[in-house]
């Protein structure tokens, strides 16, 4: 009788842990999710962020794009102004990423030409851009991209790191490193490559993000990035 009921209450202990087991997972999870808001800035300034301005050199993915390649970006409309080579000539090109329509497009001086020369370059465009975007924004990129398991401590040039592993970043699954102090993100590992985060700067509101996408092979560099909460409606509907 004695050994039914300890066999009982083992049994009704072992349940009690199972089910305490996900919530204290859970908080955990939301802990590191805070950190890694903390690293670049907090939630509400990356929400309350409308417009950001970036230039951008590397990981070009068309070769209808070339060279450096500038971006303004209404993120609530979805409205983008262009700057950069298409089609080997330099160009300024007023579209809306949400729907694909060009709306208008100059050359480097100021004069419109005709749209319909460039509507076929538009989806490359909006997939550059989308690519461009993500990357410079890869702490919150990282966030949605559906964190797996555990992260694991690790020590990194004597910094602690906590790494994270990832389902899908650009189509691909891997790994990052933030750091456990800072929440600032240093390393990631994806398309069977490990890439050094660096250039983390406050581009404005508070907002920290980082610059600097370094690998052996290849690398990204944001040279200029600016975010604000309200700016001329004109800079998307005309030069």
């Amino acid at each position: 009788m004695t050994n039914h009921k300890s066999i009982v209450r083992y049994i009704y202990m072992l349940l009690i842990l199972c089910s305490i087991a996900p919530f204290n997972l859970s908080g955990q999870n939301n802990s590191f999710t805070e950190k890694i808001w903390e690293g670049i800035g907090g939630k509400t300034n990356w929400d309350n962020t409308r417009y950001i301005m970036f230039t951008v050199a590397g990981n070009e993915k068309h070769p209808e794009i070339s060279g450096s390649r500038k971006f303004l970006v209404d993120r609530t409309a979805g409205n983008l102004r262009f700057e950069g080579r298409l089609k080997n000539q330099n160009v300024v090109a007023l579209l809306n990423a949400h729907s694909g329509d060009l709306q208008h497009i100059y050359t480097e001086s100021g004069a419109e030409m005709e749209t319909e020369d460039y509507r076929d370059i538009i989806p490359a465009l909006i997939d550059q851009y989308t690519i461009d975007f993500k990357i410079l924004s890869l702490p919150v990129s990282l966030l949605s991209s559906s964190m797996t398991g555990q992260p694991d401590s690790k020590i990194l040039n004597a910094e602690k790191m906590l790494r994270f592993e990832f389902n899908s970043f650009l189509g691909d699954a891997g790994a990052f490193y933030i750091s456990e102090d800072t929440g600032l993100l240093r390393r990631m590992e994806f398309d069977g490559k490990s890439y050094i985060v660096d250039g983390h700067r406050d581009v404005g509101n508070g907002l920290i993000l980082p610059t600097v996408l370094k690998g052996s092979t290849d690398s990204v560099t944001y040279q200029k990035v600016a975010s604000f909460t309200e700016m001329e409606p004109e800079k998307f509907t005309e030069f």
